[in-house]
């Protein structure tokens, strides 16, 4: 019976993943690689499994024997899937791509494939992030960890900085009208040369595919192959020129369209800013008291990651189950009450919410990548677009329950600790902080 749940919910993430990349990513495409939409599907599948394992442990779903079964599996799989199966299908696109024959693109793969293990066990190798007694798996968690984790940190710590300022109105520059006219109009004359440069390129074409269709239909006698020759010759020059100004209109058209992406987002950009600073209603002033109460926790988690660094330590409990302790503790007539029920029902609340908003803020993320890059590149690229995209999004999870544990009671942390194995949780902590740290000050530098 446990091991039908589990294969239930496996199938039902292989679904939900091989659905959004469906429906969502590469809907504008009739042809999709059956390979790639697979490996994203697994990858989204594992990936799920494990966040879903952790509320499993938490909320005590299934047996503990299902769960360490479903834990191994998952981590056989995520470690597999990342470290060599998607590495080497996107070496391999990569040269045939470049149309090298497919014999040849199998065998450059692999040796692209043997020089990415070796750097990516090289620059992993002197962390202390396993014991003595690790296993394959178990190294290989390690490492995609470190990978995973210091993603994590960058943006993380680009959100502690960049977030305040869009959404507190004290950081916002007042918009005009007439801002937002300019940007209209240079997006307006960048469609416009955009069109007016593809009708130029479809003439040209038409215009070569006339003349090789003339010399084709002539006649078989002298005069016709005379003139036919001295057409060739007079014309070949013609020919290639035609060709070449073809191939810059292209990398034209190309570098627009890229153009016309970025004014529409820094448009959109402005429309948003230009609303939240003239918002006065309740709903604006209430976005507002909360960009106050995110800023205050983005300069909390900035003091909280400096003073780990500067003592060397880990903080055991998660800054909301802390917040909550001292609200229950503050209250009047509550001092008897026992508030580690409450807390606890709390906390299992915010893990899945955690899980939740983490997923979502991932898929919407790289989506808003992939559409913005889909507009120049071609369907071959957007299928090593999406294989990168499996291979974060996997790195970005296993991180995310590595760090995960710390949110957990004590009493559930130990359950997570024997499956993953001699894993050095300490330092990955400890490692987000000080990515954390210096991102917040080259930001603040560069700003």
């Amino acid at each position: 019976m446990d091991f039908i749940g589990i294969a239930s919910t496996w199938m039902l993430f292989f679904a939900a993943g091989w659905l959004f990349l469906a429906r969502k990513i590469m809907k504008d495409h009739e042809s999709r690689a059956f390979l790639v939409q697979t490996l994203f599907s697994a990858t989204f599948m594992v990936s799920c499994s494990m966040f879903s394992l952790v509320l499993f442990e938490v909320l005590d779903v299934l047996s503990h024997d299902a769960r360490w079964w479903a834990w191994k599996f998952d981590l056989i799989t995520v470690t597999v899937v990342l470290i060599f199966l998607l590495p080497y299908s996107f070496f391999y696109l990569v040269f045939r791509n470049m149309e090298w024959p497919w014999q040849q693109s199998v065998y450059l793969a692999c040796a692209l494939l043997a020089m990415y293990l070796w750097v990516f066990y090289t620059i992993t190798n002197s962390l202390p992030i396993v014991g003595q007694s690790g296993s394959f798996v178990v190294m290989g968690i390690s490492r995609l960890g470190v990978l995973g984790v210091t993603a994590m940190a960058i943006t993380s710590g680009f959100g502690a900085v960049n977030n305040p300022r869009n959404s507190l109105t004290y950081f916002l520059t007042p918009v005009s009208e007439q801002d937002l006219q300019i940007l209209e109009k240079r997006l307006m004359k960048t469609m416009e040369m955009i069109c007016s440069k593809k009708k130029l390129i479809l003439m040209t074409r038409n215009e070569l595919q006339k003349k090789g269709q003339g010399v084709k239909a002539g006649g078989g006698g002298w005069k016709d192959k005379v003139g036919g020759f001295l057409q060739s010759v007079t014309g070949a020059s013609d020919d290639k020129s035609s060709r070449q100004n073809l191939q810059i209109l292209k990398q034209e058209v190309q570098g627009m369209e890229e153009l016309s992406s970025q004014l529409f987002e820094e448009l959109h950009d402005m429309r948003l800013a230009k609303d939240k600073f003239l918002s006065k209603t309740i709903a604006g002033m209430l976005l507002n008291y909360m960009g106050y109460i995110f800023s205050a926790y983005c300069v909390y988690k900035m003091m909280m990651a400096s003073i780990n660094i500067i003592f060397n330590r880990v903080s055991q409990v998660d800054p909301v189950t802390r917040a909550l302790s001292i609200a229950f503790l503050a209250v009047q007539g509550i001092q008897d009450m026992d508030v580690e029920p409450v807390v606890q029902s709390i906390s299992f609340v915010l893990v899945g919410v955690l899980i939740a908003t983490s997923i979502r803020s991932f898929l919407q993320i790289w989506l808003k990548i992939f559409h913005l890059q889909n507009a120049t590149y071609s369907i071959h690229y957007s299928n090593m677009l999406i294989l990168f995209m499996a291979w974060m999004m996997g790195m970005y999870f296993v991180s995310s329950v590595l760090l995960m544990r710390m949110n957990l009671p004590l009493m559930y942390r130990k359950a997570i600790t024997d499956v993953l194995g001699d894993i050095q949780f300490k330092f990955y902590h400890q490692w987000f902080d000080f990515i954390f740290i210096l991102v917040d000050i080259a930001l603040h530098f560069l700003q």
